[in-house]
C-alpha cells in the first residue's frame, strides 16, 4: 500500500514521499499519519495512551507490543526507500525525527521563493520552471484519509494560502511567456477541484483572450457571472466584470502575445538529427533523477523547453549513463533530435572547446562549415539554425565552466543539459541553471543490479550479494565491473568473489583486463586526479592516511603541515572535483569508501608519510587530552608520550565542547588506536582510549569503550608498560561490570592484580582490590566485599589520594548497607566519601555517593535527609552530564517520592529512569527502574500490572549475571500469587549505574495514576 506522508502542525506536508506499509491494526499508516500530524512530529503521551487503548479494550501489554510492531514496520520501510528518518517509542511518547529538508513542503516553499525572486528579476522563464516543479510536488490530498477537524482545518488553510497562490503564479507566469494555450489548459484543470475560485476565473478570461478565444472567453464570463450571482457571491461577480471589461471590451486594449516558433514554421525539408549512445535497458534506482530531469525541461504541457540544466556527481557514479538513458526517453519529445557530445574533459586527450563544438553541430545540421571562416560567424550560423529546430543537446564530460559558457547563448533555443564530474561554480553563479545531483546508488537496487546481470547464481546467493554490495558502496561502475568478473567466473560462488575483492588493490585494479583504454575503477579516480594540482593532489593521499571516512581540516592540517585556511582551500577544490563530500556541518568532510581506498592507494607517494601519519594520530591524542582535562579538572590525565606534533590548537574552550567533541569523533578516535597500533604507534594506540573511555561510559557506549580498551592492552603490553598494562585491564573490568559480565571482569580483575602485585604498585593494587569487591557485590555477596573494603581501605589512605580514599569509603559503605545492622557505619562512611569528594571537586563522584546516600535514607525512613541529598545531586546532574548517574537518581527520587506518597512524581521519575537507561543501553539500571516502577504500581492497588513488570526486571537482572536480584524479584512475585498481598520494596543494589523506561510502562503508569 502506498503512503503518501503529511504534516499538520508547525509546517506541514510531504506530498511526494511514498513508503510502502502493510496494514496492520492500528494501522502503521495511523501511527504516522498520527505522529506527522503532532506539533514538533511527537505523539504525546495520553494521545498514545488513550489510542492504543482504545484499539485494544484496555489490554495494555497488547497496545504495547502493537504499538511497537507499527514503529518497527515504519522503520524498516524507511530503511527500505533510504530515508534518512526514525520513529522512536520512548520518553514522553512516539517521535519521528526527520530531516525537515525531505518533506516535500519545505521543498515546495523553497522553490515559490526561488519563482518569485526570478519574476521580481525579470526571468519569467526560470520563474516558471520552479514554480512548476513545486506544483508538482503535490500528486493528491495531503493525508486524504485522516479525516479530523484538525486536518480538516489545515488543509483549507493550505489550499487557501499557498496552493491557490501557487498555481495562479503558474498561469500568470505562462501569460508571461506566451504559453496562453498552455495556461487554459492548466485553469481547465483546476476548475475541477476549486469551481468557484475567483482568482481562476479572472486568469481563464485573461488567458482565453490572449489565446485569440475572445468568445469563449465572452461565454465563460457570462456562466461564471451567473453562478456568482446566485451564490450570493455579488462582490466575485462584480470583480469579474470588472476584469472582462477591461480585457474583453474596451476597444483601446491591445493583447499583445510573444510570437513563439513552432513546428509548423519550420521547413519540412529539415532532418531529424539522432546522435545518441546506445540505449541500455535498466537504470536502476535512478527513476526519480529522470523525473526530475524531465520536470526541468518541460512545460506544464509536457512540451520541450529551452533551458540549461547541470548533471552533477563524482567518478563512476553514472552521470553519463543517466543523461544517456533520459535522452532516449526524452527524444520523442525534439522533433528535429537530440545529440550528445564528449567534451573531454576528464580525458587524457585535448579538451573540445566552444569552437569544436560548433563546428561539429554544423556539421551534423549537414552545414558546409568551410563555408564559413570567422568562428563568430560560424556561431551566429548556427544560432539561426537552432532557431527553426526543436532540439536536445548534451554536453557530456565538461571539466569546466570555461568549455561551455560561450555556447549556451548559441543553443539558447535549445534543451541543454551539461554533465560534468566538477562543480561548475562560475557557470551557476552566472546562470544558476537547476543541477540534478547524482548520487550513489542505495542498497536494493545495488543489490539488484547485480541480480539482473548476473543471473540465478546471484539469486541463489543473497549473503555473497549483500558482501559484495558493501563493497562497492553504491558506486555503478564499481557494481558493473563486479557483475562483469562475476558473469567471467561462472564457476565462482558471490560470496567467494566478495572475499577476492575484499583486497582494496584488486578491488581498484578490476577492469584493467582486456579493452583499452581501461574502465577499472582506479583509471575512473585517476582522471579527477590527474586534474588536480601538487597541493591538492598531496591533500588527497593525506586522507588516504585517515582510518575513517570522515575528517575536519584541522586534522588534515596537522598532517600535511600546512596553516589550515591553506588546507581548507584545497578540501574545498576537492569537493567541487566531487572526490569529498561537504556535510551540513561546516568543518566535516567525508569520502566514499571506494575513493577512501584509492586515496590510501596514493599514500605511498608521499615523501613524508610515516611522519604525516604520526602527526594526524597525535592531532586526536591531544584534542581528547585536552577534552579529558576540561571535563575532569580534578583528576590527574595519562601522561602523554613525546610526539612531533607540537600541542595541537585545540578550539575546545568548555566541558560541552570536550564531550560533544569525543561524541563526534567517536568512530574515529577507535579508528585512529587501532591503526596506530597496526603501524607500531603504541603509546598513541594505549593512550587515546585512556582518555575517551570515561567519556563513552558517560553515554553508555560500552562496546566502544570495551573495543578501545582492548587495543590499548594489547599495545601496552606490545610495548612492556606494566602500569598502563594493568592500568587498561582494571578498566575493561569496570566496563564489563557495568554491561553485567562479571564473570570477564573478575577474570581482568585477577590478570591486573597479578601484574601490580608482582612489579609493587600499590595505587593500582587498591584499585583493583576495590573492583573485586564490586564483583563480590554485584554478585549478591556483601559479605565478601565489605572484607575486601576493609582490607583496601588503609592501603588507601597510604597512598594518600583523596579520590581513592572517597572511592574505598563509598564502597566499603555500599557493602555494610546491604548487611542488616551496619547502617550507622555506612551512613559514617557515606558522609567521609562526600566530604573527601567535595575538596577533590569530581562532581560525578559527588553525585553517586549523594543518592548512595539518599538511598539508604530512604530505607531508614528519613525522608527529610533524604531529600537534601537528592537535591544535591540534582543541583550537579547538569554540571555532569552523566547518564547513569541520572538514571540512578531519578530510580532514587522514585523510591523517596513514593515513600513521601506523591505516586504521581514517584511514577514520574521511575519512567525517566527507564528511559535513561533505554538511552544508555543499562539494562542493570533498568532492571532496577522496573522493579521501583513495580513497586509503586503494586502499592496503588493493580499487583497483576506490577507482576509483569517485576518479571521484566527479574529478566533483565538474569541477563546480566544478578542472579541473587532475579531470585528475590521472583521470589516476591512468588509470595504476591500465592498471596495477593502487596510486598514491601526490595532493597536495590548500589551500582555505579542508573536508567530509563519503556513505552508500555509509561502506558501502565498513566492507567494507574489516573
Amino acid at each position: 500500500m502506498e503512503i503518501a506522508f503529511g504534516i499538520l502542525g508547525q509546517t506541514a506536508m510531504l506530498m511526494h514521499g511514498k513508503v510502502d506499509v502493510n496494514w496492520a491494526r492500528p494501522r502503521p499508516r495511523q501511527v504516522l499519519t498520527a505522529l506527522l500530524t503532532a506539533p514538533n512530529r511527537r505523539l504525546p503521551l495520553d494521545v498514545v495512551v488513550d489510542w492504543v487503548w482504545e484499539e485494544h479494550e484496555g489490554e495494555p501489554q497488547d497496545a504495547y507490543s502493537t504499538l511497537h510492531q507499527n514503529a518497527g514496520k515504519l522503520r524498516q520501510a524507511f530503511i527500505e526507500r533510504s530515508v534518512p528518518a526514525r520513529v522512536s517509542v520512548g520518553k514522553g511518547g512516539c517521535l519521528l525525527e526527520i530531516e525537515p529538508t525531505l518533506i516535500d513542503h519545505f521543498g515546495f516553499r523553497a522553490m515559490m521563493d526561488k519563482a518569485h525572486r526570478f519574476r521580481k528579476a525579470g526571468d519569467h522563464d526560470r520563474a516558471l520552471v520552479e514554480a512548476l516543479a513545486a506544483v508538482r510536488l503535490s500528486r493528491d490530498d495531503a493525508l486524504a484519509d485522516l479525516r479530523t477537524e484538525r486536518a480538516d482545518g489545515w488543509r483549507t488553510r493550505w489550499d487557501r494560502s499557498e496552493w491557490i497562490p501557487a498555481n495562479a503564479f503558474v498561469v500568470t507566469e505562462q501569460l508571461a511567456t506566451g504559453q496562453a494555450e498552455a495556461a487554459v489548459r492548466k485553469l481547465a484543470e483546476l476548475e475541477h477541484a476549486h469551481p468557484m475560485e475567483l482568482s481562476f476565473a479572472k486568469l481563464r478570461i485573461r488567458a482565453l483572450a490572449e489565446a485569440d478565444q475572445p468568445a469563449e472567453a465572452a461565454d465563460f464570463f457570462r456562466a461564471m457571472y451567473a453562478r456568482y450571482r446566485e451564490a450570493g457571491e455579488s462582490r466575485a461577480a462584480e470583480e469579474l466584470r470588472a476584469v472582462n471589461d477591461k480585457v474583453l471590451i474596451r476597444p483601446d486594449r491591445v493583447i499583445s502575445r510573444p510570437q513563439r516558433v513552432t513546428s509548423d514554421s519550420v521547413e519540412q525539408t529539415e532532418h531529424v538529427i539522432r546522435h545518441l549512445p546506445p540505449d541500455v535497458d535498466d537504470v536502476a534506482g535512478r527513476h526519480d533523477l529522470i523525473a526530475l530531469l524531465d520536470a526541468y525541461t518541460t512545460d506544464s504541457a509536457g512540451a520541450p523547453r529551452r533551458a540549461a540544466v547541470v548533471v552533477n556527481g563524482g567518478p563512476g557514479v553514472g552521470k553519463t549513463t543517466l543523461a544517456a538513458k533520459w535522452a532516449h526517453r526524452a527524444e520523442r519529445r525534439y522533433r528535429h533530435g537530440a545529440i550528445m557530445l564528449d567534451l573531454r574533459g576528464d580525458s587524457q586527450a585535448a579538451r573540445a572547446d566552444a569552437g569544436e563544438i560548433v563546428d561539429t553541430l554544423l556539421s551534423l545540421l549537414d552545414f558546409p562549415v568551410d563555408q564559413v571562416v570567422n568562428p563568430i560567424a560560424r556561431a551566429a550560423k548556427l544560432s539561426s539554425l537552432l532557431a527553426r529546430r526543436s532540439m536536445l543537446v548534451i554536453l557530456d564530460n565538461v571539466r569546466s565552466s570555461d568549455q561551455v559558457a560561450p555556447l549556451l547563448g548559441v543553443l539558447s533555443s535549445c534543451t541543454v543539459v551539461i554533465v560534468s564530474r566538477w562543480r561548475l561554480k562560475s557557470l551557476s553563479a552566472k546562470l544558476t541553471p537547476p543541477v540534478v545531483d547524482v548520487a550513489p546508488l542505495g542498497d536494493s537496487h545495488s543489490a539488484a543490479l547485480l541480480t539482473r546481470r548476473i543471473g540465478h547464481r546471484a539469486r541463489d546467493d543473497a549473503a555473497g550479494v549483500e558482501e559484495l554490495v558493501r563493497l562497492c558502496r553504491g558506486n555503478p561502475l564499481a557494481l558493473t565491473l563486479v557483475a562483469e568478473r562475476a558473469a567471467s567466473r561462472a564457476g565462482t560462488r558471490m560470496r567467494t568473489l566478495a572475499g577476492q575483492l575484499r583486497d582494496a588493490e584488486l578491488l581498484l585494479s578490476i577492469g584493467e583486463e582486456g579493452d583499452w583504454p581501461s574502465t577499472s575503477l582506479r583509471s575512473a579516480f585517476a582522471l579527477s586526479h590527474q586534474d588536480l594540482e601538487p597541493a591538492e593532489r598531496r591533500v588527497f593521499a593525506l586522507i588516504g592516511l585517515h582510518p575513517s571516512a570522515e575528517m575536519t581540516s584541522e586534522v588534515i592540517a596537522a598532517a600535511d603541515g600546512r596553516p589550515v585556511s591553506d588546507v581548507r582551500r584545497s578540501l574545498d577544490i576537492l569537493v567541487a572535483a566531487h572526490l569529498l563530500a561537504h556535510p551540513a556541518d561546516l568543518d566535516r568532510y567525508r569520502v566514499h569508501d571506494l575513493l577512501h581506498l584509492y586515496a590510501a592507494s596514493l599514500t605511498a607517494q608521499l615523501s613524508d608519510v610515516d611522519l604525516a601519519r604520526q602527526r594526524m594520530f597525535e592531532f586526536y591524542l591531544w584534542t581528547a587530552f585536552d577534552a579529558y582535562r576540561l571535563q575532569y579538572p580534578h583528576k590527574k590525565p595519562p601522561d602523554l608520550p613525546s610526539m612531533a606534533l607540537r600541542q595541537a590548537p585545540s578550539a575546545l574552550s568548555s566541558a560541552a565542547e570536550a564531550r560533544q567533541w569525543v561524541i563526534r569523533e567517536k568512530k574515529s578516535l577507535t579508528a585512529i588506536a587501532a591503526a596506530a597500533e597496526d603501524f607500531q604507534l603504541h603509546a598513541i594506540a594505549y593512550t587515546t582510549p585512556a582518555l575517551t573511555t570515561e567519556f563513552f561510559l558517560m553515554q553508555g557506549n560500552f562496546l566502544d569503550a570495551i573495543e578501545g580498551l582492548l587495543i590499548a592492552i594489547r599495545a601496552a603490553e606490545a610495548q612492556g608498560e606494566v602500569t598502563v598494562w594493568a592500568s587498561c585491564l582494571n578498566d575493561l573490568a569496570v566496563v564489563h561490570m557495568l554491561a553485567g559480565q562479571d564473570e570477564e571482569a573478575e577474570e581482568c580483575l585477577l590478570h591486573a592484580l597479578e601484574l601490580v602485585e608482582g612489579h609493587g604498585i600499590e595505587i593500582g593494587r587498591v584499585t583493583v582490590m576495590m573492583n573485586l569487591a564490586r564483583v563480590h557485590f554485584h554478585a549478591g555477596r556483601p559479605a565478601e566485599a565489605a572484607e575486601m573494603c576493609r582490607m583496601a581501605l588503609p592501603l588507601a589512605y597510604e597512598v594518600g589520594d583523596p579520590n581513592l580514599s572517597a572511592s574505598a569509603e563509598h564502597r566499603l559503605a555500599d557493602a555494610l548497607a546491604e548487611m542488616c545492622g551496619h547502617e550507622k557505619e555506612a551512613l559514617e562512611l557515606y558522609g567521609k566519601a562526600l566530604r573527601r569528594r567535595g575538596e577533590t571537586g569530581d562532581a560525578t563522584a559527588r553525585i553517586r555517593t549523594h543518592v548512595a546516600l539518599s538511598e539508604l535514607l530512604v530505607r531508614l525512613g528519613r525522608l527529610v535527609e533524604a531529600a537534601q541529598e537528592c537535591q544535591a545531586a540534582s543541583a550537579l546532574v547538569d554540571e555532569s552530564q552523566h547518564l547513569p548517574m541520572a538514571m540512578k537518581l531519578n530510580t532514587v527520587l522514585a523510591q523517596l517520592r513514593h515513600a513521601e506518597g506523591d505516586d504521581r512524581a514517584a511514577l514520574r521519575h521511575a519512567n525517566l529512569a527507564v528511559g535513561l537507561a533505554d538511552r544508555s543501553r543499562h539494562a542493570t539500571g533498568q532492571a532496577r527502574a522496573l522493579a521501583v516502577l513495580a513497586q509503586i504500581v503494586c502499592d496503588h492497588g493493580n499487583p497483576g500490572a506490577a507482576r509483569k513488570v517485576w518479571l521484566e526486571a527479574a529478566e533483565l537482572y538474569r541477563g546480566r549475571a544478578r542472579r541473587a536480584k532475579a531470585e528475590a524479584i521472583e521470589t516476591l512475585v512468588a509470595e504476591l500469587d500465592a498471596s495477593g498481598a502487596l510486598v514491601p520494596t526490595a532493597r536495590e543494589e548500589a551500582g555505579d549505574t542508573v536508567a530509563m523506561p519503556s513505552p508500555h510502562l509509561r502506558i501502565l503508569a498513566v492507567r494507574q495514576s489516573q
